[in-house]
């Protein structure tokens, strides 16, 4: 029993669950900008990633490696770019489709990363047909025997682009459902 019900004047028990919203029933609130802010620096870090080595050797005298830029880094480059440009806007607008927008551009940027994560000899290949104009063939065959001479890894550029578009992704993703949420 109540200890309430015991009294000699009247009083009522307190609810036992409070039934409205947290925010005491007001509208729930639209994303924060740190979501945006962090989805930009994300972006801004794969867009960083992009020109920075993502193929490196342990050839001795060789210095550095293949920058992204020499081959899909340019994707990248021009991928989180638009994303930053995207979570600016989102930033401003509050609007749920360009945190979506900028969510899938983080995608497609991790994607690229994997792949060329995956297979580093890819962009040695790129590489050899861009600037030395030779038939994908003899760009294969070449990265192929560099790759059995040396140790050819994912640089640091690659894991920078894939950091930032992993943050791209989520915080694109938060912002969506934030920004529905608040609807």
């Amino acid at each position: 029993m109540s200890e309430y019900s015991q009294s000699s004047y009247a009083q009522t028990a307190p609810p036992a669950h409070s039934a409205g919203a947290p925010n005491h029933g007001a509208a729930p609130a639209a994303p924060s900008k740190k979501i945006a802010i962090f989805a930009i620096v994300g972006s801004v870090i794969a867009l960083v990633g992009s020109m920075v080595n993502w193929v490196i050797s342990d050839a001795e005298g060789a210095t550095g490696g293949i920058k992204g830029i020499d081959g899909d880094g340019i994707i990248t480059l021009i991928v989180a770019l638009v994303a930053a440009i995207l979570f600016i806007a989102a930033m401003a607008t509050k609007k749920a489709a360009l945190y979506l927008v900028g969510g899938v551009l983080g995608l497609v940027m991790a994607i690229v990363a994997v792949i060329n994560m995956a297979d580093p000899e890819r962009l040695v290949v790129q590489k050899l047909k861009d600037e030395e104009g030779v038939s994908q063939q003899v760009a294969e065959k070449a990265a192929e025997q560099a790759a059995k001479l040396y140790d050819m890894t994912a640089g640091p550029g690659l894991y920078m682009v894939l950091v930032g578009a992993l943050m791209a992704l989520a915080l694109g993703v938060l912002g969506f459902m934030k920004s529905r949420a608040a609807r």
